[in-house]
């Protein structure tokens, strides 16, 4: 437990895996304008200590070789029943903190490995379009 909460257990570092995995933003950018506020250096620090725990990886943007398209590999997407255990645990014991946006909230009331094969085909369709598939 120790070893994967070093890291993948602080608030900002699921708050990434969360916007690659749920929300479509693959983009230094996109998840920097973020609603939870995530400061630069906070951000470059966490994409970087998930890029070297191999959670994801990158490739250069079709339209700038200045920019970056994060992604998920294998390993990071193994996070989906985790990362929807916490979601679920959130809407039930949170429930006065917790806003989940209606057009996610089926997701809660799906079978997990619904959920999973749902993101890893939505994750797939961006890897193809962006990256060509070729994981």
């Amino acid at each position: 437990m120790a070893c994967a909460l070093d890291i993948i257990g602080d608030h900002w570092t699921l708050l990434v895996i969360r916007d690659l995995m749920f929300l479509g933003r693959h983009e230094y950018k996109d998840m920097l304008a973020g609603e939870e506020g995530i400061s630069s250096n906070i951000l470059s620090g966490r994409l970087k200590k998930l890029e070297g725990a191999g959670i994801i990886t990158f490739v250069q943007h079709p339209e700038s070789k200045r920019r970056k398209l994060y992604y998920l590999t294998q390993k990071g997407k193994d996070l989906v029943y985790i990362m929807l255990d916490v979601a679920r645990w959130a809407d039930k014991h949170l429930d006065d903190k917790v806003v989940i946006p209606e057009d996610r909230r089926f997701f809660l009331d799906m079978p997990a490995e619904t959920v999973a094969n749902t993101v890893f085909d939505k994750l797939a369709a961006w890897e193809k379009e962006f990256i060509g598939g070729s994981l």
